[in-house]
C-alpha cells in the first residue's frame, strides 16, 4: 500500500471515529447505529464497514483514542517542568482542563464504562489504557521519591488514588457544572495530594 493510500485510509478512519464520538456524545452508547455514524461522517454504511468490521470495532478504536489523547496531554504538560511536584500538579490540572475544554470526552467515557460489566473487549481495553495513565502518574511520584521531594509511599496505589480522585472531580463537574467551583476543588485536590506526599503523619498505635 502506498504512503498516499495509507494517509487517505487514516484520514477516513479519523473521520469515522470523530463521527462516532459526535453521535455517542449526543445520543449515548446504546442508541445509535452504523447508519447514524455513516450519515454523520457523510459516507455510506458500506463505506464505514470498509474501514471497520463492526460498530464495536469503531467504539473500541474510539475508546483507545480518547485515552491516548488524555495520556498525551498529561505527558506533554508534565514535561514542561523539572520538579516532581510541579509535574504532578500539571498532570492533575490537565484532567480538569479536559473537562473545561472538551466536556464530551468524559461524557463518552462514562458511556463506555457502563459497558465494562458486559463487554469483555471494552473491559480489557479500559483496564489496559487506564493502567497506562496511572503509570504515568506513578513515574512522577517515583521521581519525587528518588529526588527527595516526596516521602516513600506505595507509588502504584497512590497513583491510582490520584487519578481516580481527579478524574471523578472532572466527571462530576461535567455532569453538573453548578455543583461546585471546579477551580476551588482542584486547588483542594492539589493541596491534599502534595501534603500527603511531602509529609507523612505517623499514627500512634492504640495502647
Amino acid at each position: 500500500m502506498t504512503t498516499r493510500n495509507t494517509g487517505k485510509e487514516e484520514k477516513r478512519k479519523t473521520q469515522i471515529v470523530q463521527a462516532a464520538f459526535d453521535v455517542i456524545s449526543s445520543t449515548g452508547y446504546n442508541y445509535f447505529t452504523i447508519e447514524d455514524i455513516a450519515n454523520r461522517a457523510g459516507l455510506s454504511k458500506g463505506g464505514v464497514l470498509h474501514y471497520f468490521k463492526s460498530k464495536e470495532d469503531i467504539l473500541i478504536h474510539l475508546l483507545e483514542l480518547i485515552y491516548r489523547q488524555i495520556e498525551e496531554t498529561i505527558v506533554r504538560r508534565s514535561q514542561r517542568y523539572r520538579t516532581a511536584e510541579k509535574k504532578l500538579k500539571a498532570i492533575i490540572i490537565a484532567f480538569i482542563i479536559t473537562a473545561k475544554r472538551h466536556p464530551a470526552v468524559y461524557t463518552v467515557m462514562v458511556d463506555f464504562w457502563a459497558q465494562v460489566p458486559t463487554n469483555e473487549r471494552v473491559r480489557n481495553i479500559n483496564g489496559k489504557i487506564y493502567g497506562i495513565i496511572c503509570d504515568e502518574v506513578r513515574k512522577i511520584i517515583d521521581l519525587g521519591i528518588d529526588s527527595g521531594e516526596f516521602i516513600r509511599v506505595d507509588s502504584p496505589n497512590v497513583a491510582r488514588l490520584v487519578v481516580s480522585m481527579v478524574m471523578n472531580t472532572a466527571i462530576q463537574w461535567t455532569f453538573d457544572n453548578r455543583a461546585y467551583n471546579i477551580d476551588h476543588v482542584t486547588r483542594a485536590c492539589l493541596s491534599m495530594v502534595t501534603a500527603y506526599l511531602k509529609k507523612r503523619r505517623e499514627l500512634k498505635a492504640e495502647p
